[in-house]
């Protein structure tokens, strides 16, 4: 069903194979490097700011739109309940990086007149603080 998340029944071998998949995505050289950058960037800075500093057509604007391509498609995947939401936040989309992300998207979203822009980053960081909760609720009690 489009915008459950698949989370019903226990992984199956195709999740599993999906996940290894965007895992290698993941740590790919491209990923690598575009997740070093940002580490280098500080947090709140706008749209605006990060295309002044980083124009488009540097490979430090190819950074930023390779991570926020790879974020936002992980948060889609999820939202369309095409990827296994338990067994992704478990293994390690359990940190997308909204907080460091925040300022820009919604300047973005300003800029462009579009409150859709990068929802579906917005919505992982959501669902993954949830799962993180879930999870520590689940060890207290055992």
């Amino acid at each position: 069903m489009a915008g459950a998340p698949h989370t019903e029944g226990a992984p199956d071998r195709e999740d599993a194979w999906m996940l290894l998949r965007l895992l290698e995505m993941y740590i790919a050289p491209p990923m690598a490097e575009a997740r070093n950058f940002m580490r280098t960037v500080p947090d709140g800075r706008t749209f605006a700011e990060l295309r002044e500093e980083h124009p488009p057509g540097t490979r430090e604007f190819q950074h930023i739109d390779t991570l926020l391509c790879f974020w936002e498609t992980m948060g889609s995947l999820i939202k369309h309940g095409l990827l296994n939401e338990e067994l992704a936040y478990d293994t390690f989309l359990d940190a997308p990086p909204w907080p460091k992300l925040e300022a820009a998207a919604r300047s973005l979203r300003a800029e462009r007149n579009n409150e859709l822009e990068l929802e579906n980053l917005e919505s992982m960081h959501r669902r993954a603080l949830e799962h993180l909760a879930r999870r520590d609720r689940e060890r207290e009690k055992s």
